[in-house]
């Protein structure tokens, strides 16, 4: 005699899922929709204060002189460089009747640089500067603002294929160059070791293009043999702090001939690290940008020197670029900066023009 199946097993192979499962797939669904309010109500809210702190900031300005355009700044306010790319562009547009305000540098929320270009495009301003990223994100929120007819110039890092309206900024390729005659100079009879490194916490992708420059300029001299570069991206923004990584590196025992650093947050973090670890002189540092701490280590010879941009000249190029694209129509699809070499031997100019206000 057959054993009789009970209701369950005969659902379950029938394809219909025990009520266990069911349960489970419907707390799932349930969590999954709370998520998905909590993020949706979370970001109207986070547009409402920022609408509400920019009336107000309006208002004021109102209140106490008149601007012809309300520009927007995007960037990481916790950076010098960016910090001083904005203080130019503010200076630039006030000189011309115009008002540039940094978006979220006095919210409490830490917002991604995606999040903060959409809350600028939904302020409509007359035009956005940006230090973007170059990523799928970034450039869907750079289209956005121009299918809203407002004018984007990227400042820093350009976002290819977009439809930003010009970019200010630095040839990449260029500045592996540059990299390239600062380190010819060091090439002796054996091999050098150079590594290239930059931080994670800096949203620049031209790594390639700048290693691209400094392979073809050592080919081009007939050096390229005499150099084994590396690169290599240290810390772990999440859960390591690029300090700690540059510690290490000197710790290792293993250190480079040559050190190269892409961007200022490993530039300063390099200068520190050489000097709590005793290995100044063993190995020459090539930073990116300067900054108090970097001037000072170039002037004590801590480091070789840094290659850098005018931050001042970034800030007044991208506004110009507004004006004349909202004037005319038209402006510069690219607006190249030159790139400068700080040694020991003219540190000091530098150290006067950063004083200069």
């Amino acid at each position: 005699m057959k054993k009789k199946k009970n209701f369950d097993e005969k659902k379950s192979r029938s394809g219909a899922l025990p009520s266990d499962a069911v349960r489970r797939l419907n707390r799932s669904i349930l969590i999954l929709s709370i998520a998905i309010i909590v993020l949706a109500v979370g970001t109207i809210m986070s547009f409402l204060l920022y609408h509400r702190h920019m009336n107000s900031i309006l208002a004021t300005a109102d209140s106490s002189t008149s601007f012809r355009r309300h520009f927007s700044y995007v960037g990481d306010s916790t950076s010098s460089f960016q910090n001083a790319v904005y203080d130019a562009a503010s200076k630039e547009a006030a000189a011309n009747g115009d008002y540039v305000e940094s978006v979220g540098a006095s919210l409490e929320v830490s917002y991604t640089p995606e999040e903060l270009m959409n809350i600028a495009a939904a302020s409509v301003p007359d035009g956005i500067i940006v230090n973007a990223v170059n990523n799928a994100d970034m450039e869907e929120a750079v289209n956005r603002a121009a299918q809203q007819n407002i004018p984007v110039i990227c400042v820093g890092t350009d976002i290819y294929g977009s439809r930003r309206t010009g970019y200010v900024g630095i040839s990449y390729y260029t500045l592996g160059q540059a990299y390239a005659q600062c380190i010819l100079p060091l090439e002796q009879d054996r091999l050098q070791n150079v590594l290239v490194i930059k931080s994670p916490e800096e949203h620049t992708t031209g790594a390639a293009l700048i290693l691209s420059g400094l392979h073809d300029a050592l080919r081009q001299s007939g050096a390229d043999g005499s150099f084994s570069i590396t690169y290599q991206t240290v810390g772990d923004s999440k859960s390591f702090s690029t300090a700690e990584a540059v510690e290490d590196l000197f710790t290792a025992g293993d250190l480079p001939d040559i050190l190269i650093c892409l961007d200022e947050t490993s530039t300063t973090c390099t200068c520190q690290a050489v000097v709590d670890t005793n290995h100044v002189g063993d190995v020459a540092i090539f930073g990116y940008y300067i900054n108090d701490v970097s001037l000072d280590a170039i002037r004590k010879e801590v480091i070789n020197g840094s290659l850098t941009v005018s931050a001042k000249e970034i800030g007044k190029s991208a506004v110009d670029s507004l004006e004349e694209y909202l004037s005319s129509g038209f402006t510069n699809e690219y607006a190249s900066i030159s790139i400068e070499s700080v040694t020991p031997e003219n540190v000091d100019a530098y150290g006067e023009e950063e004083e200069t206000p």
